[in-house]
């Protein structure tokens, strides 16, 4: 059995989610590979060379064939992006992909190699019309946002956001897809939260596409407790302060809701807090201590950040089940998050974290004025074992190889 693991990028959520998959599943004897536009794994798990998404030169005879092809041949991929142009200004969101690419990823060596194809994050790469016309093969599709089952955008907010200008785009596309979808050789939708699997039965796709919930699993060689004192001294944190941790692309991603972390500052004047960020963007806060670290790749570095914090904040205001929320269990680090998306599958109330019922900023001060009165009841082995418990490699290696068995027989 041979499964070829396809992503837009081994960065970002949804690409480091598929590459620990696609390890776990090597490690438990399982033939995998490994294809994204970064970087491409073969079945023999080596890095290869791959220029398959990269530019290629054309020859004269093949550029004015291109040109004729777009005036007489209008592509599906340049009308759906004239029409978002057109009102690009007016949109309000934070990513958009189209159902529609100039890639051939059907004519890609390990597509063609491969028994089962598993989908990650496909933006960009995955035009439906030709791929599924020419590829047979059994896909299963894991799911690390909506995109799959909307139209342009990839988030429930962003669509609400802009009904008023592309609504009428994005519901025509989003038709488009489950039509495609329904009709092609998909033969599973895994999620890893709980959530996103129920907006896919509200889809009412064919019966014979199998849906099943099964976590990400964490990387626990890097991410686990730590001693807070020593590696707290190396960012010039004193053992004493209450820490409270933020981790984003952005501080200023909507969606992950750090503007709704500085209004339940507000409403936090009583406690002396040292504020972490690991993120894009700076802040400046005359109330709190701020201890803005920007961008971190390096996964030693952030397995340290959450170790040396009290407790890790996740205002985000939807989410599917974010690494950054079990890399913290795994380090042994609390969550305070909003009782919806994958976090509340995992979050237990005064044992894992806290579970905010409204998502504003005063009851997400509420949430941690909570935790701060009860902190010292918290253990960070029991978080950490319980990370072990749900996440482990091993856990999900077994839970697709029975998913890619039950398909291909």
């Amino acid at each position: 059995m041979k499964v070829l693991h396809i992503t837009a990028s081994n960065k970002g959520g949804a690409g480091i989610a598929a590459l620990r998959l696609h390890k776990a599943l090597v490690n438990s004897g399982v033939q995998s590979a490994y294809l994204s536009r970064n970087v491409t794994i073969d079945f023999q798990d080596k890095i290869i060379e791959d220029s398959f998404f990269k530019y290629k030169k054309v020859n004269i005879v093949q550029r004015i064939q291109k040109k004729l092809d777009v005036l007489l041949n209008f592509s599906k991929l340049n009308k759906a992006q004239s029409k978002l142009n057109v009102v690009k200004d007016k949109l309000d969101y934070e990513i958009y992909s189209l159902p529609f690419s100039n890639s051939k990823l059907h004519e890609h060596p390990l597509v063609q190699e491969a028994d089962i194809l598993n989908f990650h994050w496909m933006g960009g790469i995955l035009d439906f019309e030709s791929f599924f016309k020419n590829c047979k093969k059994p896909i299963v599709w894991t799911l690390h946002d909506l995109n799959p089952i909307q139209g342009i955008f990839h988030y429930k907010n962003d669509v609400i956001y802009n009904q008023k200008y592309i609504g009428i785009e994005e519901e025509k596309l989003s038709k488009y897809k489950f039509e495609v979808l329904n009709n092609s050789t998909l033969k599973a939708f895994v999620s890893p939260s709980n959530w996103l699997l129920n907006e896919v039965n509200k889809k009412k796709f064919n019966s014979n596409i199998l849906k099943q919930t099964i976590p990400n699993c964490i990387d626990f060689e890097n991410f686990h407790i730590q001693e807070k004192t020593a590696i707290r001294t190396k960012y010039g944190i004193s053992s004493e302060d209450f820490v409270v941790l933020f981790v984003a692309d952005s501080l200023k991603n909507k969606r992950k809701g750090f503007d709704l972390m500085l209004e339940a500052l507000e409403y936090l004047q009583n406690i002396s807090l040292t504020i972490v960020t690991i993120g894009k963007g700076t802040i400046d806060l005359n109330s709190q201590k701020v201890v803005a670290l920007g961008e971190i790749h390096d996964v030693e570095k952030m397995a340290e950040i959450y170790a040396l914090a009290d407790v890790f904040v996740l205002p985000s205001r939807e989410d599917n089940l974010p690494n950054v929320m079990l890399e913290a269990f795994a380090c042994g680090t609390p969550v305070i998050s909003f009782n919806h998306g994958g976090m509340k599958d995992y979050i237990i109330n005064n044992e894992t974290g806290i579970l905010v019922e409204d998502i504003s900023g005063k009851k997400l001060a509420e949430g941690i004025q909570q935790f701060y009165s009860t902190r010292k009841s918290y253990d960070s082995q029991f978080i950490a074992k319980f990370a072990k418990d749900y996440f482990s490699k091993e856990q999900q290696a077994l839970a697709y190889t029975k998913l890619y068995k039950q398909i291909l027989n």
